[in-house]
């Protein structure tokens, strides 16, 4: 790795540092105090690998396995701020009776409970590991496609590779040698060890090893996920990919060659042109099958395996590759259209949806992705599409990579599955799941301009906090009441850590909110209003953060108690659970996905709910909303249009009130 490479990973690493976390796609660590937007500087070159001119001997995962346990809050916390999210929800009779509830399991049940995750804590470095890839995804018997995956653009189609017909196989060559080269540094452990802005907190870097070689593999009650990932100094891994044209399916071998040295463009760039001349006729369309619930595609895909043994040799081939190129027919011509085909496109025969990374490469030579949410976050494939657009800007010659030593060309093979008429009615079945699902998404992504993350910091307010606040000042505008609020915050600072949840609906914001409609208030007064309810966010995303969250707490005794298969405690059964967000029933899902230019999306968590994906940069947003058509009560564009506003009168109300 050159130290021009490795100064831009630095970079990269620090951009994502100043985005303090957020589903998908955010997870790093920013130390806030008080209510003040925090500072952040670049980390010395000798933080990642650079002292003095020479490279370091820090390896990627060096350091996951002695990163400290994921703790156990204590119980009187969990449930102190269990009934703190519920009290702005619900009624004064419902919180009365949620109180006692809470009181009774906190005196009972609750007590046994804790005792026996401490114990469970004891024996495993992350106690929630297994159960949230079980309970969150695994045990999942809806589709992933749609309504499951997380998708995102390239946003190379802003700059460097702006929609143009007859580039496809060209630029898909060059992003192939380029997503190869990320595989190439994970797999020889140089890509640099994520950190803090300061350099003294480390965070898991485990999750890169599931973008690669990774799939879920469908079950009648339960997936499995299968990962492959090897470094070279554990030994061999799958070294091919999978493209997928017009319903073909091929397998993309010999992409290294004996040194480990990826083959060139032009050689890629001569497989595409043979696989595309080979898939002028449809194919079998196999990769529908992916897009069915999980119940129908499990019976399928074990009926597939006894019709004949080629199929599960296909199968097995497919799951193990280290990721799929789909060569798509449409043509996106901005970043709204880009996330749009992405999540819903119409070519759901060239996606293999159970794996964790697709690219999609579109006819005008613009790209986007979708991949499993199951095996890993949207950090590593923002992280990872943000590597690729970099390097793309950074390409001095139109071909690059053709001095691999690999002579012998190599053509891809094309996997042919045996099937028959029960096949045949399987693929139908998903395609008319995946098109009924498709439809019912609505999906706006575009930028909201006038300021942005340089302002709002001058003001003393964090950049994401003060995006938080707008998203719930819109709902409250629209519907004249709050909902649970969901946002991500990263754990990653611990063993294998992943994410808790910010429970964003505080007394403190709905206070806020009726102010700001209510005309007897003064400025000064909503100022200081939004002063509290900015506080305490900041709060809530550090106590989340540091391991004190109550959702993955709660969680893990809801299981305990489901598990012993008596009844389950009424703190999980009373409606003040569902009304505050249990149970995954958060009417606002929300992400920032970063303060550099990438984005991405998942459909909204709730049929009468929003998602409300956000990028924040110096001068304006970046912003997805996605709801479902079928729902009456919810309206896409008028959510956007009233965030614009929301962030107007909050802008207004800021320079006002220091007047």
């Amino acid at each position: 790795m050159t130290k021009g490479v490795l100064f831009f990973l630095c970079k990269l690493h620090w951009l994502l540092t100043n985005a303090s976390q957020a589903i998908t796609v955010r997870q790093t660590r920013i130390i806030y105090k008080g209510c003040s937007a925090p500072t952040a500087t670049m980390t010395s070159n000798a933080t990642y690998g650079v002292k003095s001119g020479h490279l370091l001997k820090e390896k990627t995962f060096q350091y996951d396995e002695n990163l400290p346990s994921l703790p156990v809050p204590s119980l009187d916390s969990t449930l102190h701020k269990y009934l703190d999210s519920v009290k702005p929800l619900v009624t004064d009779e419902e919180f009365a009776e949620t109180k006692k509830i809470v009181d009774e399991f906190g005196r009972g049940i609750g007590q046994k409970l804790h005792q026996r995750l401490l114990e469970k804590s004891k024996r495993e470095k992350n106690w929630v590991e297994k159960w949230w890839e079980e309970y969150a995804y695994l045990q999942s018997r809806g589709p992933l496609a749609a309504v499951g995956n997380m998708v995102g653009p390239l946003f190379a189609i802003k700059d460097i590779w702006p929609p143009w017909q007859g580039t496809q196989l060209e630029r898909t060559s060059v992003f192939l040698w380029i997503a190869l080269g990320y595989f190439q540094d994970a797999r020889r452990q140089k890509l640099p060890v994520m950190k803090s802005s300061s350099g003294d907190q480390v965070f898991a870097m485990n999750q890169i090893r599931s973008l690669f070689c990774t799939s879920r593999i469908p079950g009648e009650s339960t997936d499995q996920f299968v990962r492959n990932f090897k470094t070279e100094d554990e030994g061999p891994c799958p070294d091919y990919i999978i493209v997928m044209c017009n319903g073909h399916i091929f397998k993309m071998d010999k992409l290294f060659d004996e040194d480990g040295e990826r083959v060139g463009t032009l050689e890629i760039l001569r497989r595409l042109t043979l696989i595309k001349e080979k898939s002028v006729s449809p194919g079998q369309g196999i990769g529908i099958l992916t897009a069915d619930d999980r119940i129908s595609w499990s019976k399928t895909y074990k009926y597939m395996h006894s019709v004949d043994p080629a199929n599960g040799r296909n199968f097995d081939i497919i799951n193990n590759a280290v990721f799929v190129a789909c060569l798509d027919t449409e043509n996106p011509t901005n970043i709204s259209e880009l996330m749009w085909q992405s999540m819903v496109g119409p070519n759901a025969r060239d996606r293999w949806y159970d794996k964790s990374y697709n690219v999609i490469c579109f006819q005008n030579g613009t790209f986007g992705s979708t991949g499993d949410h199951g095996p890993l976050d949207g950090i590593v494939v923002a992280m990872y599409s943000y590597w690729c657009h970099m390097q793309i800007k950074s390409l001095e010659t139109r071909f690059p990579g053709n001095n691999s030593k690999l002579v012998t060309q190599y053509d891809p093979e094309e996997l042919l599955f045996i099937t028959d008429e029960q096949v045949n009615v399987a693929m139908e079945h998903a395609t008319q799941t995946y098109e009924r699902l498709a439809s019912n998404i609505d999906i706006i992504c575009s930028d909201i301009g006038g300021y942005g993350k340089k302002f709002v910091k001058s003001q003393k307010f964090h950049p994401d906090a003060f995006f938080q606040l707008a998203i719930q000042l819109t709902y409250y505008t629209m519907y004249k009441t709050c909902v649970p609020c969901y946002e991500t915050a990263t754990t990653r600072q611990f063993y294998h850590g992943r994410t808790e949840t910010v429970r964003g609906t505080s007394q403190e914001v709905v206070d806020w909110c009726k102010a700001m409609l209510d005309s007897s208030k003064t400025k000064s007064e909503r100022y200081s209003l939004m002063k509290e309810a900015h506080g305490k966010y900041l709060y809530l995303m550090e106590e989340a953060r540091e391991g004190r969250g109550i959702d993955r707490h709660l969680l893990g005794l809801y299981i305990l108690a489901l598990e012993s298969g008596e009844e389950l405690p009424a703190i999980f059964t009373h409606p003040s659970y569902t009304k505050s967000g249990g149970g995954g029933n958060f009417k606002l899902s929300t992400s920032l996905v970063g303060y550099i230019p990438i984005h991405g999306a998942v459909s909204a968590m709730c049929h009468d709910g929003y998602g409300c994906f956000y990028g924040i940069e110096n001068d304006n947003y970046r912003v997805a909303v996605t709801t479902y058509k079928n729902c009456p009560s919810t309206d896409t564009m008028s959510f956007y249009q009233n965030l614009s506003r929301s962030l107007i009168i909050m802008r207004s109300l800021l320079l006002q009130a220091r007047l």
